[in-house]
């Protein structure tokens, strides 16, 4: 039997004229993957993390062939503090550390585990790619928890994934009978089920739905009166 939550949610797309992105796009390194997630943490996309992708990406160029390597190298040549101050002008933190510090250390994971490029990855198949991000990054890196790995799995190019945020979680909260709870499984199941159905009633992928659903509460959404 098909979740209330998932009809309230196609019927809220309706209602609410929600359409995906046209211009939606993954970045085209890793490096910029792992660095838009670490610093997308309670912090706002449009005035914190997009300024900071551009610093990012006018030191190392968002482009296919930039290594993991390449970022360790130059957050280590001039230190994570220099790095965070003068580079990428933030100091944020994530879990008591730098979150470029966050950036840094989940880099170094990938570069163990053989993958230096979004390519390497995506030549992953969906078992290892999910066995690598959702079970084995989170015990190594401290400050990627469950929300972070599953944005990170999208922004890597598995677009079959949902971030189920605090954003998400407070627009479900509304569709349903009762408050939803970030961080409770079967929560973060239902979400993630509802987009997927929806996603495929709209004929486009989950991701791309959660962000068009996300940039909509960004910006202040509600259900219509």
């Amino acid at each position: 039997m098909t979740d209330t939550l998932t009809t309230r949610l196609a019927e809220f797309v309706k209602t609410q004229n929600i359409e995906v992105d046209p211009d939606f796009s993954l970045h085209h390194s890793g490096v910029h993957s792992v660095v838009n997630c670490v610093f997308s943490a309670q912090a706002r996309f449009k005035t914190v993390v997009e300024p900071l992708l551009n610093r990012l990406h006018a030191d190392l160029p968002d482009i296919p062939e930039l290594t993991f390597s390449e970022f360790i190298l130059r957050v280590d040549a001039v230190g994570s503090e220099r790095y965070a101050s003068d580079v990428l002008k933030n100091r944020q933190k994530l879990s008591g550390r730098l979150k470029v510090e966050v950036a840094r250390d989940v880099a170094d994971f990938f570069v163990r585990h053989r993958v230096q490029t979004t390519a390497d990855f995506q030549c992953l198949d969906d078992d290892a790619a999910e066995t690598l991000m959702l079970r084995d990054l989170a015990p190594e890196v401290r400050g990627i928890g469950p929300t972070l790995a599953h944005y990170l799995l999208w922004l890597m190019g598995r677009e079959d994934h949902v971030k189920v945020d605090s954003m998400l979680i407070r627009l479900f909260s509304r569709l349903d009978d009762h408050p939803l709870r970030l961080g409770h499984e079967g929560d973060r199941q239902r979400v993630t089920r509802a987009i997927r159905e929806v996603a495929m009633q709209l004929d486009t992928t989950p991701a791309r739905l959660d962000n068009a659903l996300w940039q909509h509460e960004s910006r202040g959404g509600s259900l219509a009166s």
